[in-house]
């Protein structure tokens, strides 16, 4: 009884280190580095969604902004055409407005199994970043679910 008992002692001793050392899993960034910041639903002119942009941030080259467009509708299994436009706009762009490219915009559109991107811009020290993004349905292709943020996310 006491071998069973110091067996099973170790084994618990064992199997909690384990847990306790282990290291953190990390959230998948699409090749993106930094903090996921926001996501934006992408959706048909309908209400269905197909998928999401996420944005994420790094303080790295004076502030960098990177994006992916994320089906999350057909699933990985077919490839479809998906899209990602990041663009950082002009300093006195406000908040919430249609902004032009001020020096940095970047796009990847193609047809893709699960996301497009990354594409990313820098140099966003006091500046806002918009976004465009779109999922083609792979069955019908004038269906599309489309999304344009506007200026976002300034500073």
């Amino acid at each position: 009884m006491k071998r069973t008992w110091m067996l099973l002692t170790s084994l618990l001793l064992i199997l909690g280190g384990g847990m306790i050392s282990a290291p953190a899993a990390s959230a998948a960034g699409y090749g993106c580095s930094g903090s996921l910041i926001d996501t934006y639903n992408v959706s048909t002119s309908g209400g269905t969604k197909y998928g999401e942009i996420q944005l994420y941030y790094s303080t790295a080259n004076g502030g960098t902004n990177c994006a992916v467009t994320v089906d999350t509708y057909f699933g990985s299994s077919v490839k479809k055409p998906i899209r990602i436009h990041i663009i950082r706009c002009e300093a006195s762009a406000p908040p919430g407005a249609y902004c032009a490219a001020s020096g940095g915009s970047v796009q990847d559109w193609d047809s893709y199994y699960t996301y497009a991107g990354p594409v990313s811009v820098t140099s966003m020290s006091g500046r806002c970043v918009r976004l465009s993004g779109g999922v083609t349905n792979p069955n019908n292709t004038t269906v599309a679910a489309n999304r344009d943020t506007g200026a976002v996310h300034c500073g």
